[in-house]
């Protein structure tokens, strides 16, 4: 009987344990097993950093659309006014030069003269002392024989004075008073008031009555204006006296003593009647016709 009680007792505690190992495995099992198989925690945070970081390549960064927009817009607003004002529109065409006006025949030319020489000078009696019949014809032929040196007052364009040519006699010698010298004054002061430019340009409007003027002396076309010119160098070669000058009259007409001054062509000796100062005042606007006249040769 004791030994049956003994025995007992020990079989207990093995089963005990058994059953106690059998769940400890069991448990261990089934932790490695949900380790294998169920998602970690850990790596949860490091999927979703590692696929978030491509997103901000986020295509919206095209942010190209502003530099693109702004200075398109800039550019076409500057070039659409030279587009459409300057290259578009007919270019302004310069107008057709108005065609001269037929010219009056030679022997009917005098009233378009006298109109031309109105306007050269600002002196209002400018013309006054311009004869006023064949003025193209007198012109020309009185030109002709002053580039000689030759006087033809049969011809001339311009009226002579109305005053007299007077002398101051000094112990039985005579000689010329500024009087005489003070007439050609008007005439210096009118050919001094010329614009030169106007001049030119009514001279050229004019030259076809003038060629056909001067063919009619047996000249060839286009040949006055060097005449002209040779004129005007007579006229400047005279000398400025500024001694009282003697005269002598042998009969009606009074001459030089001074035989370099008698010596003198008709055009020079003329030019001494004008007077030392009215010389001097006359030469540039000589000068400044001669120039003007070699720019026209020139053309």
């Amino acid at each position: 009987m004791q030994e049956n009680q003994t025995a007992t007792p020990a079989k207990a505690p093995l089963k005990i344990y058994a059953i106690g190992a059998a769940v400890l495995v069991s448990a261990v099992v089934g932790v490695i097993l949900l380790n294998d198989k169920a998602p970690q925690p850990t790596p949860t945070p490091v999927e979703v950093v590692t696929e978030q970081t491509p997103a901000p390549v986020v295509e919206p960064e095209p942010v190209v659309e502003t530099p693109v927009v702004e200075p398109v817009v800039d550019t076409v607003v500057e070039e659409k006014p030279i587009v459409v004002a300057e290259t578009e529109q007919p270019a302004p065409i310069a107008a057709p030069e108005p065609k001269p006006e037929p010219l009056p025949s030679l022997d009917d030319s005098d009233t378009l003269v006298m109109d031309k020489a109105k306007s050269l000078s600002w002196l209002p009696t400018a013309t006054s002392y311009l004869n006023n019949k064949d003025l193209v014809r007198n012109f020309v032929t009185f030109v002709d024989n002053a580039s000689r040196g030759d006087l033809a007052a049969k011809f001339s364009p311009i009226i002579s004075p109305s005053d007299k040519f007077t002398v101051n006699e000094i112990e039985r010698e005579m000689y010329i008073t500024p009087e005489s010298y003070e007439r050609y004054n008007p005439y210096v002061d009118v050919i001094n008031s010329l614009n030169v430019d106007l001049a030119i340009s009514a001279l050229t409007t004019l030259m076809p009555l003038v060629d056909e003027a001067y063919m009619e002396l047996g000249y060839d076309k286009g040949a006055f204006i060097g005449t002209l010119n040779q004129a005007l160098e007579e006229m400047l070669q005279a000398p400025v006296i500024r001694n009282p000058i003697k005269v002598v009259a042998p009969s009606a007409m009074y001459k030089y003593a001074d035989p370099q001054l008698e010596g003198l062509s008709d055009i020079q000796k003329l030019m001494l009647r004008m007077g030392p100062d009215n010389i001097t005042k006359l030469r540039p606007k000589l000068q400044q016709i001669q120039g003007a006249l070699a720019q026209l040769e020139q053309q």
